[in-house]
């Protein structure tokens, strides 16, 4: 459960070299993978760090938020974008109530490392279509093709300096410290563990029939898609044919994955808030991040059997919007209390267009705005009268809500709700 505090303080450093056309291969390429935001967030710490002096060289948060005019939630959502295609990588300091970020920035790939990367490339595709992506990359080609009736006739670096390598200059032993071009690793955190743990406890295929080949086609298509181990497994238990050659064929596997995508909010990795301690909004907030939006509705109506109208609702939220599950969920929180518990399809899609116009991606920044503006059914924003204060401490680690703490949260969603109605 990350955050940023306005507060935190942060410094940039430099592992490589950043030239123009690197800048262009951000907009490019990169921008359809991450975003427009974290591209610029990319491009404004790089300006920063070339204009930085010696009297300031460490900034505050809530500089750069001003100047990119974001909120604390969309700045975290565009740093883990530049950090999961290796354009960044973030490290943090606590110091007593303060907390200290450095933020590395690497060059992004070469265009031909890029086109040649399955990831990337399939990626891009995905985004762009593979007409356009052809366009890109004709952009990047360079025609090297001589006439075999030309003889090439350059000089050599010897022919021009002669040098002479006993003198002592060649022997000097300076620029240790200067960069070249270095690009961040991408992490692709896929668990064989827990892949083979499923397929071994739900088929009869054991570890061993899985060749070095099957496995790393099966991440890069986790990976591509955005799955679990546990999804995937499932699907390769349905395809997998260990007397076939290959074992599997990857234009199924690739639909079936589609397929598990069209409810995004059962696989989404959620935004998270970082909330604090022991106040219920917190507790609340937490258990709405980690809870899926059908199990989230499913509590609230005691677990019984959810409507086939309320599933395609939540549905239009993920698929549509793009929102995660804390916001889902604080959209179908706020609709049930101020619309007598009616899940109305056209209410929740007038709310998640004010949150997408906001900009609004973690829970926090949802339930602070909901509670600062009252949305009326036909659409009527009015000011409320109370607002939620940020929560900026932090709450402990893997620290999982009990059950009587669930019972005061449900509890007080209920009191909520009767408080609400006209």
């Amino acid at each position: 459960m990350d955050y940023i505090s306005p507060n935190d303080i942060y410094e940039i450093r430099l592992a490589s070299l950043v030239s123009n056309v690197d800048k262009d291969v951000i907009i490019e390429l990169y921008q359809p993978l991450v975003g427009y935001t974290a591209s610029i967030l990319y491009l404004t710490l790089l300006k920063q760090k070339r204009n930085e002096s010696e009297d300031e060289f460490v900034f505050t948060h809530d500089n750069l938020m001003t100047l990119m005019q974001i909120v604390p939630g969309n700045l975290l959502t565009a740093r883990h974008a530049l950090e999961g295609v290796g354009l960044l990588r973030t490290y943090e300091k606590v110091d007593g109530n303060n907390r200290f970020f450095v933020y590395v920035l690497y060059a992004p790939k070469t265009p031909k490392e890029f086109f040649e990367d399955v990831l990337f490339k399939g990626l891009l595709i995905q985004s762009l279509g593979e007409k356009e992506v052809r366009r890109l990359a004709s952009h990047y080609q360079v025609d090297l093709s001589i006439d075999p009736d030309y003889k090439e006739v350059s000089a050599s670096f010897i022919d021009v300096f002669n040098p002479n390598y006993d003198d002592p200059s060649f022997r000097k032993n300076v620029g240790q410290g200067a960069v070249g071009h270095t690009v961040g690793r991408v992490k692709i955190q896929f668990s064989y563990d827990l892949f083979f743990k499923y397929v071994e406890g739900h088929s009869q295929f054991a570890k061993e029939s899985f060749t070095k080949k099957d496995m790393n086609e099966i991440e890069r298509i986790t990976t591509l898609f955005g799955l679990d181990e546990t999804t995937m497994a499932s699907i390769i238990i349905d395809t997998f044919n260990p007397n076939s050659t290959p074992h599997f064929n990857s234009s199924e596997v690739i639909e079936r994955a589609k397929d598990s995508i069209k409810y995004p909010f059962l696989t989404k990795k959620t935004v998270r808030s970082k909330v604090n301690s022991d106040t219920i909004l917190s507790k609340k907030i937490k258990m709405m991040d980690d809870t899926s939006p059908i199990d989230w509705l499913k509590l609230l109506q005691r677990n019984t059997k959810l409507a086939s109208s309320d599933i395609s609702i939540i549905d239009s939220l993920s698929s549509n919007y793009g929102f995660s599950n804390g916001v889902i969920n604080a959209i179908i929180d706020y609709v049930l209390t101020k619309n007598n518990n009616v899940l109305s399809r056209n209410y929740c899609e007038k709310i998640a267009s004010s949150l997408a116009r906001e900009d609004i991606e973690t829970t926090i920044d949802a339930m602070n705005y909901l509670n600062k503006i009252t949305i009326g059914t036909r659409g009527r924003k009015v000011l409320a009268q109370e607002e939620v204060k940020p929560i900026e401490k932090e709450t402990p680690k893997n620290e999982d809500i009990s059950d009587e703490e669930m019972d005061e949260i449900l509890a007080s969603i209920k009191k909520q709700k009767v408080g609400g109605k006209k």
